[in-house]
């Protein structure tokens, strides 16, 4: 008896501790890991969540996509703008994006495009990694999809789709681009921006 009550007990103790160390969209109850491990030329890095958010289709309210960002556990983010850094940042970095529902294509690679030109409205720079990018996307999205990008320093940004490896892409410039869609000066949502990079509430 004292021992399946000992079994119990740990069993509690390791439940609140899994909880403890995950991040948790609210309206989907999406959680993701607060901390994770990538391998570089350097080693295993420690990356961070910085924060998670919802994309939903305002008028309807219809959930599109949860997300989540980290970045290297020794990035200085500082108190300023942390979305601003986490933009620019030289340094490890990661995001996972989870489609709560299925749409085209085109809808999905138009929506990179969309933001990333709101942003950048030369796109001339960054045309062919563009192609290349929007290339990974054979098919149209499906609920379910888990999409991961993950930038290294030295190497670029890689792209998986449901864990398989669509391709890096090298250009500083197409990285910093990518991530301009989420914390760029002008982002798909200036709500998931403030969340995703953990910004205080105002």
């Amino acid at each position: 008896m004292r021992h399946r009550l000992a079994l119990a007990a740990l069993a509690i103790v390791l439940l609140a501790a899994a909880q403890a160390s995950a991040i948790v969209e609210a309206k989907t109850g999406t959680e993701y890991p607060d901390q994770l491990t990538v391998t570089t030329d350097a080693g295993d890095q420690v990356l961070v969540a910085t924060g998670v958010a919802l994309r939903e289709k305002t008028v309807m309210k219809v959930d599109i996509y949860t997300i989540a960002s980290y970045v290297a556990q020794s990035a200085d983010l500082g108190s300023a703008d942390r979305a601003a850094a986490i933009w620019k940042l030289d340094a490890p970095k990661r995001l996972r994006m989870d489609l709560r529902r299925s749409f085209s294509r085109e809808k999905l690679i138009g929506a990179f495009r969309e933001v990333i030109t709101e942003n950048y409205p030369d796109l001339a720079p960054i045309a062919g990694d563009m192609q290349v990018f929007e290339a990974y996307f054979t098919r149209d999205a499906r609920s379910g999809d888990v999409i991961l990008f993950t930038y290294q320093p030295g190497q670029g940004v890689t792209t998986e789709l449901n864990g398989e490896v669509k391709g890096t892409i090298a250009s500083p410039a197409f990285v910093e681009a990518l991530w301009s869609v989420w914390f760029g000066a002008k982002p798909v949502n200036e709500g998931m921006r403030a969340s995703l990079s953990g910004a205080p509430k105002s």
